[in-house]
């Protein structure tokens, strides 16, 4: 039960980061100096909090190992990443461009889906059965969905400001949706339990 309450805990807290992230340094300031004071103040609070989460994370695996599976940790580690990407940008003269710290985390998105996948695949080969072709079919899509979303990022490197944007807000509903069905399915799979 804690498990899950962290797992979802810890999506909730990368999926708002992500999205606080465009807006805080989106928005021309009235004074250059403090907008980009501000944004490089909120992108070390965000690099901070992953960090955080992710000390927590190995202390819990310390205490108990295998709290979090290696693909909850793994995306972690990504999420500081993301936060250390994003911290680069806002160090940037004007404030860089938001644009390629959400390509930095579609990037991360891949190499994620990429390891549940090998992963699944690893402990079903070492005990056959363990996991339904559904599941490793629907781990095998979400590769090529990561992957397409990346693609099509890259593609949007000389687009318009406002086809960036509408990439970056595509990229932020899905991982919303996404953390929606997995909160979904850990709480059926609770409901399941009585």
């Amino acid at each position: 039960m804690n498990r899950r309450r962290l797992v979802v805990l810890v999506g909730v807290l990368a999926i708002c980061g992500a999205a606080c992230y465009p807006f805080a340094t989106a928005a021309p300031a009235a004074k250059e100096g403090a907008a980009d004071s501000l944004a490089v103040r909120t992108a070390r609070a965000q690099l901070r909090l992953a960090e955080l989460t992710m000390q927590k994370v190995q202390e819990m695996n310390k205490k108990v190992a295998g709290t979090l599976s290696a693909s909850m940790t793994a995306q972690i580690v990504d999420d500081v990443e993301f936060a250390k990407a994003q911290l680069e940008n806002a160090l940037q003269p004007g404030g860089g461009d938001p644009f390629q710290a959400w390509l930095r985390r579609a990037e991360l998105a891949v190499r994620s889906a990429e390891f549940k996948l090998k992963k699944v695949k690893e402990a079903d080969r070492r005990a056959p059965g363990s996991y339904v072709a559904l599941d490793i079919e629907r781990l095998r899509l979400g590769v090529e969905i990561a992957q397409l979303k990346l693609e099509r990022g890259k593609s949007l490197a000389s687009a318009s400001p406002e086809a960036k944007l509408q990439w970056q807000l595509e990229m932020l509903d899905d991982g919303v949706a996404r953390l929606r069905n997995q909160t979904s399915m850990a709480l059926q799979n609770r409901m399941s339990e009585f």
